[in-house]
């Protein structure tokens, strides 16, 4: 007769149950916090970082006579960018501001948490636009100042004693 070994296949069985039932837990737990509208904090700073990104973006497009004027770095471009962005963020990003623990209802209270959020994240975010492909470069011509240069007089090759 064989003898088998009881121990050996309990503690296997012992194994994968455990492992299933950590599993089970894992996605119970999941979607609990999911159904309550819990959301965990990387999440939530997420969510804010975008929306901090999206309404200076969104200021500094309405800012884009005053930069193309005064250039990127003048406190005016700031400024303007900054009161364009906070009723943007208010109005669009109200639920991410719920999320974030801020209270929409007390309007001054609200507006001065995202005055100072936006304050916070404007340099980064100014980096960002300033980067992008779509956004003139700081050292574009003033269109209204192209008509005071003077016409080129001539080209001089160098190597070569002739002016064009």
């Amino acid at each position: 007769m064989e003898t088998v070994q009881v121990d050996s296949i309990a503690t296997i069985l012992l194994q994968l149950a455990a492992a299933v039932l950590l599993a089970a837990g894992s996605w119970g737990i999941a979607r609990f916090t999911k159904w309550l509208g819990l959301q965990n904090n990387a999440q939530i700073n997420t969510a804010m970082e975008a929306a901090l990104q999206k309404s200076v973006t969104y200021g500094l497009q309405q800012a884009q006579e005053t930069i193309r004027e005064k250039g990127w770095d003048h406190i005016e471009v700031k400024n303007q960018a900054l009161a364009t962005a906070i009723p943007y963020m208010t109005e669009r990003f109200t639920e991410t501001l719920k999320q974030a623990g801020l209270d929409v209802k007390n309007e001054a209270a609200l507006k001065s948490t995202v005055a100072q959020a936006l304050d916070r994240a404007f340099p980064a975010a100014a980096a960002v636009a300033a980067a992008s492909p779509a956004t003139p470069p700081a050292t574009a011509p003033n269109p209204a100042h192209t008509a005071e240069l003077p016409p080129p007089q001539g080209v001089v090759v160098t190597g070569v004693n002739e002016t064009l």
